[in-house]
């Protein structure tokens, strides 16, 4: 999980905004479910977040019933999340490629992500059905600090550790997406959805339909 910054007044804070970082938005009661929290408790930290511009409120349309009051972080509450530091990785590709040829970095960027496959498949059981094997990504991927999460049928990451990389050497994007679909068993479309305030990357692996929020 990414390092928050300690720009929050308490622990409760903190969770709040861990919930809305790994979704598009969520209302008061859907939090206090996830932090089994009470609906008031949630409901306060969420307008002490609002007044700090943290994040921000706006209604959804909801097919039957009234329009839902939905929560998400901003883009000052996006900075609470602290960034990976890739500039020595940065800087070794890059003297990697003076040494050795335009074509290094490449190549080592490919073995990371070869190792990093073959790390995930000792994890995953061969014979585990493809709902299984996404369960079990979802879960290492999480673990390894992407905020992963499952969510009609995709794969969804609401971190990027490597988000410098990409950016540095974007042959890595489709490396990422060879990865996932070796170990998912099935080929993925890696989708980046920026919104302005919010990131996210979705792997399309299955059935896959309209995320809510």
């Amino acid at each position: 999980m990414p390092k928050i910054r300690r720009d929050l007044p308490n622990r409760a804070a903190y969770a709040v905004a861990n919930e809305l970082k790994r979704s598009r938005g969520l209302p008061v009661g859907e939090i206090a479910t996830r932090l089994g929290m009470s609906y008031m408790g949630i409901k306060s930290q969420c307008l002490a977040l609002e007044k700090n511009g943290h994040i921000t409120a706006r209604n959804q349309h909801c097919e039957t019933g009234r329009p839902q009051l939905i929560y998400r972080l901003t883009a000052k509450g996006q900075r609470l999340f602290q960034k990976d530091d890739q500039r020595l990785a940065i800087s070794l590709l890059n003297e990697a490629r003076k040494l050795f040829g335009a074509a290094a970095a490449e190549k080592l960027l490919f073995l990371h992500f070869q190792n990093l496959t073959a790390e995930y498949l000792k994890q995953i059981p061969a014979k585990a059905t493809p709902e299984e094997r996404l369960t079990a990504v979802a879960a290492l991927r999480d673990a390894d600090g992407h905020m992963a999460r499952i969510e009609a049928g995709c794969l969804w990451e609401s971190h990027v550790p490597l988000a410098g990389i990409f950016e540095a050497f974007p042959a890595a994007v489709a490396m990422e997406e060879i990865m996932i679909s070796k170990v998912l068993g099935a080929a993925v479309t890696r989708i980046a959805e920026n919104s302005g305030d919010h990131y996210q990357i979705r792997f399309e692996a299955f059935h896959c339909g309209p995320q809510a929020g």
